[in-house]
């Protein structure tokens, strides 16, 4: 069906009388270069979700907005969703970066396998970047997958106020008040606030919880301007674990075995302080505090980022020059107390930091205007210092682990060239080569054995990862719509795998032995229509395979091969609008091997924006009630249901 559907919007946008409207070219991008400037000028495809295109869409979270997204997936470990570009499958937290107005969400604490994407309101965003693949020169570690930069809403700009409330399925409730303006000519100042509530899709589920964040930019003169962004979230989430496949087939909705209580938490402050030396040279400089934590009744995990990010850009005619220095202080904590009836048993604590300095430069050469040279090279330097500990306090259980404390030091290397080829005003087309790593994380580090039957931690020798992406891409305006084309092949080295020995995992090895090859192409399109009908065309498709290792030959587990979206945006008569996406994505392997089934996912909405600044949207999400699962393991006869058709209604005023 997806196929047909899109067939006949790439019909439509040849045969139909397509009307001058702003594309995505003329939108501003800061994640291709670490500053603002036009798509239209930029090298690399990058893909810009905006708050137009986020509102009125019932929309909750961060994940069902990327879902539209070129060839964004997403990997469920069970703590929640961590976005998987071009493939990564269960490693997409440590390959994909996600970044929150600049700064890292990824935690230190790999074994997590879960990034953090949704701890902030959809109504704060001003736009999501997308990079598929790399970005290892300025972005630095972890960026085989590509990187992905939420930003919220900074800029100055005149008055605005704005309130929503959601009610949706499952008793969800929210409430949204933002407002911001010019405090005088020099000072711009915005809060944003929302608290929501839902009891969730199946039995025993429910969440709750609350955001809120401050913008101050002060224009201390001309050339010279200063931002400070705080922002908190804090959410409690009751969940029940997985269900069977009897259970799933009687009653999807019903609880599994309830779990712990869990309490999340993230509080992020950033300052950016920006000067124009003069008319061709800018520096920016942004400290910042970031730290992150899960609660629950036997563990406690903390995530502390301090860092400072100095960049500057410098236009000398034919091209432009970056230089940047990063540094970034990172530090996990876990603590985990577990009891047997009255009698506390074990106290594990794990103490990891791992500190970088990163120096890097980028340079875009101009030589015709036609044809430029892009290239750059990264020197990063980490230091790890690991403290392990876990004791027993009940006799009957094992005795005590060696307590480990070690420093290790490592150095790593990035670098890109991209030469490009401008063959009309508005096209574009490139080539890109690039050597980006994934340096070992604290826990990879560090094996756990027994020595005469004691179990003792060790530190290994894990080499970084390093891929090599070789990238053409197309970018270009079709009969004035826009249209990209990419094609990539991405092959990992020395890719880092875990080795559980023994039943349950009471120790475990790292190595460096796997190979993976990632090969595919991603295609976007979006046509303007008779001033009336928008639509959109995202297909990607991703080979993933393992070429050397204990698992040679096979697909990497998680990865869907194809993902189709198609989007309608129809406005029939002024002020209301007609939506709907249809979401494809092909079948994949879990990690035993065993197939889960393709989905097909359509979403229908409704909006009407009355001319006193009120506005009312509703519709339904899994429009024909697809029965799929967020994740499921055959194997063990485990399943978590996702959510059948559910609706929504939300009234919004903005000034």
């Amino acid at each position: 069906m997806f196929r047909k559907i899109a067939c006949i919007s790439i019909a439509a946008a040849v045969g139909l009388f397509a009307a001058e409207a702003p594309t995505k070219l003329d939108k501003t991008v800061i994640t291709a270069t670490g500053f603002e400037s036009p798509l239209k000028d930029e090298v690399k495809n990058v893909y810009i979700i905006t708050s137009e295109e986020i509102e009125s869409r019932g929309y909750k979270d961060v994940e069902e907005i990327l879902e539209k997204a070129p060839g964004v997936n997403f990997i469920n470990s069970g703590l929640g969703k961590t976005i998987d570009l071009r493939g990564q499958g269960k490693k997409a937290n440590t390959s994909v970066k996600v970044l929150l107005n600049g700064m890292a969400l990824n935690m230190l604490d790999s074994s997590h396998l879960f990034v953090p994407v949704n701890f902030l309101a959809i109504e704060d965003i001003e736009q999501i970047e997308i990079i598929p693949g790399g970005g290892a020169v300025l972005y630095g570690n972890g960026t085989s997958g590509g990187v992905v930069n939420i930003i919220t809403k900074q800029k100055p700009r005149d008055f605005y106020a704005n309130v929503s409330t959601k009610l949706a399925s499952y008793s969800y409730k929210d409430l949204n008040l933002g407002l911001g303006g010019m405090a005088n000519e020099n000072l711009f100042l915005k809060g944003n606030f929302k608290a929501f509530d839902e009891k969730g899709y199946r039995d025993g589920d429910k969440q709750r919880g609350f955001y809120t964040s401050l913008g101050i930019n002060y224009q201390i003169s001309d050339n010279q301007t200063l931002a400070i962004n705080p922002s908190y979230y804090k959410n409690k989430i009751d969940t029940t674990g997985p269900i069977t496949k009897t259970q799933l087939e009687k009653n999807r909705k019903q609880a599994g075995a309830p779990e712990e209580q869990t309490t999340h938490k993230k509080i992020d402050i950033s300052a950016e302080y920006a000067i124009a030396l003069s008319d061709k040279f800018k520096l920016n400089f942004m400290p910042y505090y970031q730290e992150i934590s899960m609660r629950a009744a036997n563990s406690d995990f903390t995530d502390k980022k301090l860092g400072a990010n100095l960049k500057s850009r410098y236009d000398y005619g034919n091209g432009e020059f970056i230089a940047g220095y990063d540094y970034l202080q990172n530090k996990g904590i876990r603590e985990r107390n577990i009891k047997m009836g009255p009698v506390l048993n074990t106290y594990t604590l794990i103490d990891l930091k791992k500190q970088t300095h990163s120096f890097y430069v980028f340079e875009k050469h101009d030589f015709t205007d036609a044809f430029s040279l892009t290239g750059g090279y990264r020197f990063e330097k980490a230091m790890y210092d690991i403290n392990r500990y876990s004791k027993t306090t009940n006799p009957p259980m094992p005795p005590e682990i060696v307590t480990i404390v070690e420093n290790k030091n490592m150095n790593n290397h990035a670098f890109e060239i991209s030469p490009s080829f401008k063959y009309s005003d508005t096209g574009n087309v490139y080539f890109k080569f690039e050597r980006g790593y994934i340096s070992p994380t604290p826990t990879q580090l560090t094996d756990k054995v027994k020595v005469a039957g004691v179990p003792e931690y060790k530190i290994n020798n894990l080499k970084p990862e390093i891929f090599y992406t070789y990238e053409f891409g197309l970018r270009d305006l079709i009969l004035g719509q826009y249209f990209s084309a990419t094609a990539f092949i991405t092959t990992t080295k020395d890719e880092i795998i875990q080795e559980n020995l023994g039943k349950h995992a009471e120790a475990w090895k790292f190595y460096n032995i796997d190979e993976t090859r990632r090969s595919g192409f991603e295609l976007y399109s979006e046509q303007n229509l008779f001033d009336s009908l928008k639509l959109s065309q995202t297909f990607s498709y991703i080979d993933a395979k393992i070429k050397k290792g204990k698992k040679a030959g096979k697909r990497v587990p998680y990865v869907s091969k194809s993902k189709f979206v198609f989007g309608i945006n129809y406005e029939p008569i002024k002020n209301f609008n007609i939506l709907t996406d249809l979401k494809y994505y092909s079948s994949q392997f879990d990690s035993y091997y065993k197939t889960i089934d393709a989905k097909t996912v359509v979403d229908f909405g409704l909006k009407y924006k009355l001319k006193n600044g009120f506005s009312v949207a509703g519709g339904v999400k899994n429009l024909f009630n697809e029965k799929y699962n967020d994740s499921e393991d055959k194997t063990n006869n485990k399943y978590v249901p996702a959510a059948e058709r559910n609706y929504y209604v939300e009234f919004k005023y903005a000034y």
